[in-house]
């Protein structure tokens, strides 16, 4: 039988600058991972901390968005100054007694806090602008009172309700519950406008003092003497 001859097969040999520079390649590689490990543990205290730091601003803001009403906080106005296309009975329903009125609310987690600017404060009381508080029903309705500090004790001036009709231009709806000073008035319309309770809005009703300094001692007044009649 005859001897099959098998071909040999000569291996090759890879040139030594290849092999140095595989070699050299899979350590720096290597190399970078570890140093990319090494500065990830560096900063991981300061992401930490920050995460801390961070957590409770980013939790507080979703809590908001979640627990904020949107529907009712904000800023809302009787006043329809600027607006052309006013229908006669708007305008009318706008100017009742104790109107103007200017309301600013935030509603949260159906808890009702803001202030309160009107035309009958300024007809009827010391201050032009007074705290609100109340509360939202399951219903949608809100029941709050216009408050103020007589003899360090929380007093309502008034109590109103606020409902909202969508669909109205003036949608939000305030409703005088009880008042004993006409502070408010029965009922009206109001509406947005973010720019309508200025910080300035309100304060300390100078005309009223001088009316009632007047009534009950018309002599507190302080005059101009060149205003005196000559004896």
């Amino acid at each position: 039988m005859a001897k099959r001859n098998t071909p040999t097969t000569t291996k090759r040999k890879e040139p030594a600058s290849a092999t140095w520079a595989a070699k050299h390649t899979t350590l720096i590689a290597a190399s970078g991972w570890m140093v990319a490990v090494f500065l990830g543990l560096l900063e991981l205290p300061a992401k930490v901390n920050s995460f801390f730091h961070e957590a409770p601003t980013a939790y507080k803001n979703v809590t908001d968005l979640v627990l904020l009403d949107q529907q009712y906080s904000g800023v809302w106005t009787s006043d329809l100054e600027g607006w052309i296309d006013a229908t006669v009975d708007e305008r009318a329903a706008s100017t009742v007694d104790g109107s103007p009125v200017v309301l600013r609310l935030r509603v949260y987690h159906g808890e009702v806090e803001g202030e309160l600017y009107s035309g009958g404060l300024e007809k009827n009381y010391v201050y032009t602008r007074l705290m609100v508080e109340g509360r939202k029903r399951w219903g949608g309705t809100i029941d709050a009172i216009v408050y103020d500090y007589i003899d360090g004790k929380k007093t309502a001036l008034a109590q109103f309700e606020l409902s909202l009709d969508e669909s109205a231009r003036l949608p939000l709806r305030l409703k005088a519950v009880h008042q004993g000073l006409r502070v408010l008035p029965e009922t009206i319309g109001l509406y947005r406008n973010d720019d309508a309770f200025p910080d300035d809005l309100g304060g300390i009703n100078v005309e009223f003092y001088k009316k009632v300094l007047k009534r009950f001692n018309p002599d507190a007044l302080p005059t101009d003497r060149a205003d005196q009649k000559q004896s």
